[in-house]
């Protein structure tokens, strides 16, 4: 069998072999660019690009909350953390507020961080 895509097959491969914790980060890592792309196309004042990058954002925290496994307690607060994040991304979007956005990149990064820290006590790493 030939491969259509041998970038996205290797990429599919890649992922498939990450722990659940690592795709979690790689999903904010991917937020955070897409909101901090959002914030430069915004200052180029390339309106259209910037609301498509943040929508990638918003697309990327959604997969993120359908992913939760609604058994665990802490389930819903990240739940609602999440449903935060793409209430607030929206917003800023529509009106493109770079500091609304700039803050939301923040928080974005600290739970990318408090995610690692956590996939490394799970996997025995600290």
């Amino acid at each position: 069998m030939v491969t259509q895509n041998p970038y996205k097959e290797s990429k599919k491969i890649a992922l498939e072999s990450m722990s659940k914790g690592e795709v979690v980060i790689k999903l904010f890592e991917e937020a955070s660019k897409q909101i901090k792309l959002g914030i430069l196309l915004i200052q180029k004042d390339d309106v259209a690009k910037a609301y498509n990058a943040v929508a990638k954002a918003q697309k990327v925290v959604s997969s993120l909350s359908q992913s939760l496994d609604m058994n665990y307690p802490i389930s819903g607060e990240l739940r609602e953390m999440y449903d935060f994040l793409y209430t607030k991304l929206g917003e800023a979007n529509v009106s493109k507020d770079i500091a609304l956005l700039d803050d939301l990149w923040k928080l974005v990064n600290e739970l990318k961080d408090a995610f690692k820290e956590a996939d490394k006590i799970n996997r025995g790493l600290r």
